[in-house]
């Protein structure tokens, strides 16, 4: 039997022009760029220091360089020692010391004021001003903060809610005078508005942090907020699925 013959025909290799026009750029060019944005020292899988080759510098870096070198050497701030920068810092609040670690890291890269042990100069200070206030409880997402963040966010106890600073979705906090909170959604006394009522199992959100779910400002001066509770009983958001909670007056949360 004969073989049948099979023809194959090989046609030249396209060429792309956009392919050949990037080619033609300088072939390390792309590359020292992104190595001049690395750290020179890089942490493996494994958790070890490795060295890193980095690009050559410019005129540019190498100004700034120059620049930061000499305002680290002339700053008052960065020569005093650990523990009188430690207490310094500790007359800062939360914002201004998140702030303080953000411009050294940018600015040091990394220097010991940002970054000392495992723990930055900075975070240290937030977490020993933490560690003597009684928190409470918290929201979820508290734990995985950052300590000068958390700071932050109970530095605003001392600050009062008001009906333009409320807001859906934001967290506050039922206050712990029990008395005070039952005769507010009572609407007792003499300039009372209108009331919210009082029902059994609201007693047990005293003092804890929930979710805002819907601010109502009708029928009343001050807007009523429905806080998602997962034992309530009152359903604060319409539809099909609505979610349930509890109404309270403004004057009876505080932020967390």
């Amino acid at each position: 039997a004969e073989s049948k013959k099979r023809t194959v025909i090989i046609s030249p290799p396209v060429r792309c022009h956009s392919f050949f026009r990037s080619r033609r750029t300088h072939p390390a060019g792309g590359f020292n760029m992104a190595l001049n944005n690395r750290p020179q020292v890089l942490s493996n899988s494994h958790g070890k220091e490795v060295n890193v080759m980095r690009g050559p510098l410019t005129r540019r870096q190498k100004i700034l360089a120059a620049l930061r070198s000499d305002n680290e050497k002339s700053s008052a701030l960065l020569n005093l020692n650990e523990e009188v920068l430690g207490a310094i810092l500790a007359f800062l609040p939360g914002q201004a010391l998140a702030v303080l670690e953000t411009v050294c890291t940018h600015f040091r890269y990394g220097s010991w004021v940002a970054s000392k042990g495992a723990m930055p100069l900075a975070e240290f200070s937030a977490k020993r001003k933490l560690d003597q206030m009684s928190l409470g409880d918290m929201p979820p997402g508290f734990r995985k903060m950052k300590w000068s963040r958390k700071l932050s966010v109970v530095e605003q106890r001392g600050t009062l809610l008001t009906a333009d600073s409320i807001t859906m979705g934001m967290w506050v906090r039922v206050k712990t005078d029990m008395p005070g909170v039952k005769k507010l959604c009572r609407g007792d006394g003499e300039d009372s508005d209108y009331a919210v009522g009082w029902e059994q199992g609201m007693e047990d959100t005293i003092g804890k942090p929930y979710p805002v779910g819907v601010v109502s400002r009708a029928y009343r001066q001050s807007p009523v907020v429905g806080l998602s509770v997962s034992n309530g009983l009152v359903a604060i958001t319409p539809g099909r699925f609505p979610t349930y909670g509890w109404y309270f007056p403004l004057e009876a949360l505080e932020h967390v």
